[in-house]
């Protein structure tokens, strides 16, 4: 049965794209019975296998793993990688170890890779219900997908999950059935952790009162995963509604008319196109009461960890924190080739930075870059005088916080540029290009 499904799910996944299969290989019994069955499916996937095993550092036992996982491999005549960490329990150990784990597989991962997790169906259900105890929504309860990104990876990678319908039971009766050597991690016992609590006192009763609780949590995590995807459809036409594409910003008054839990689910869907942290329901919640409803002459700003929410002119937007500067500090470009480093952590291009300038004075000029200290005036090309940078600004409706960070270009000690948005006449090329108002 576990050959059959395997097989099923790679025909259904498999394309010319994936040209290797990595497996996360603990040793324990699921990811050994993972490893065995694609070395069993070779003529069928003929794809090259690689085993990546994490040494945690945690256990007394842990060389002792890594060099069984060595011999395993090597006895299929399969590559094997152990990954070194230290794990930094600055929160949960659980939560610490498997970061650490995803990040050290991660650096093995190579274009045309996909990895593969032994997770299982009890694995679905103690996931599940986990989250349930901590306090999740539909996201969250549609526990692990059998298809989904490598967490904390930007590649856009895939995980599989190819036995996440079955059992622990066929897991185990397909490893006896082949012979097969595992190692026991004998944290596995340790009820300090919250999921073996749940796996050594929970599920035990709850299987007693109702045996197959298993499948039906994971019925209902397939059923919040179609619940979650009809979320998302419906907040992703709330933000082409809501979005200003000039200024990646949702317009207040387009949320107006929405319920409070239409424009929650917006707000997280607005979170994560941004990359950024979704918070929990009462900040969520607060982004509408105390953002955008906040005084007309107020400057509100929300933050959580890695977040920070603010409003200018009826729009909402959502960032990093911003981070500190010096706006006395000057950048001489004496390389104008070369990308000029900034204190702040940006790097300026020489591509952005001459955009409209005349060529030979950009060649000859004495450069500098610096931040707006006040008073400064620019003719723009198009402009018939010069006018008052500030002024410029606030026409241009640019947000207060963007405005002492943006990067002024001076030749021969004039401002030639703001770079990005206007040339200064003197300066600019015959043909200058069009630069935002």
């Amino acid at each position: 049965m576990l050959l059959s499904v395997l097989s099923q799910f790679l025909l259904t996944h498999l394309t010319a794209a994936h040209q290797r299969l990595v497996v996360a290989y603990s040793g324990g019994v699921d990811s050994h019975v993972l490893l065995d069955a694609l070395v069993q499916l070779q003529s069928i996937h003929q794809r090259s296998l690689l085993a990546v095993h994490v040494h945690h550092g945690l256990s007394q036992y842990a060389d002792n793993w890594a060099a069984h996982v060595q011999t395993t491999a090597a006895a299929y005549g399969v590559p094997c990688c152990i990954k070194y960490i230290t794990v930094n329990s600055h929160a949960s150990l659980e939560a610490c170890a498997r970061e650490a784990r995803y990040h050290a597989i991660n650096q093995e991962l190579q274009t045309g890779d996909v990895l593969l997790l032994a997770h299982h169906q009890q694995d679905q259900a103690e996931t599940l219900l986990l989250r349930l105890c901590r306090g999740t929504g539909v996201t969250g309860l549609k526990a692990m997908s059998a298809v989904s990104p490598v967490p904390y990876q930007s590649a856009l990678m895939k995980a599989w999950r190819p036995l996440l319908t079955l059992t622990k039971g066929d897991i185990l009766a397909y490893a006896q059935a082949q012979q097969l050597s595992w190692i026991e991690d004998e944290s596995n016992g340790h009820l300090r952790f919250d999921r073996n609590f749940l796996r050594q006192q929970v599920f035990p009763i709850l299987r007693a009162r109702w045996p197959h609780i298993d499948a039906r949590l994971t019925q209902t995590s397939r059923l919040m995963a179609e619940a979650d995807a009809l979320l998302n459809e419906m907040a992703a036409a709330d933000y082409q509604h809501a979005l200003d594409d000039t200024q990646q910003a949702l317009v207040i008054e387009r949320l107006q008319p929405m319920s409070r839990a239409r424009r929650h689910q917006l707000f997280r869907y607005w979170l994560k196109q941004l990359a950024l942290n979704i918070p929990d329901y009462a900040d969520i919640e607060r982004i509408w009461t105390e953002v955008c409803l906040a005084k007309a002459d107020a400057q509100p700003l929300l933050a959580w960890a890695g977040v920070e929410i603010r409003r200018y002119r009826q729009h909402l937007f959502a960032m990093s924190p911003l981070k500190p500067f010096n706006r006395r500090q000057e950048y001489p470009w004496l390389d104008k080739n070369q990308p000029l480093m900034l204190a702040c952590g940006q790097t300026l291009s020489p591509q952005l930075a001459q955009q409209g300038i005349r060529p030979e004075l950009w060649q000859t000029g004495a450069l500098c870059v610096r931040y707006r200290q006040g008073g400064e005036k620019i003719q723009p090309v198009g402009r018939h005088c010069h006018h008052d940078l500030k002024k410029l600004l606030q026409a241009s409706a640019i947000p207060p916080w963007q405005r002492d960070r943006l990067l002024l270009l001076y030749i021969n000690q004039q401002l030639a540029a703001v770079i990005g948005y206007w040339v200064a006449v003197e300066f600019a090329a015959e043909q200058p290009l069009m630069m935002k108002e």
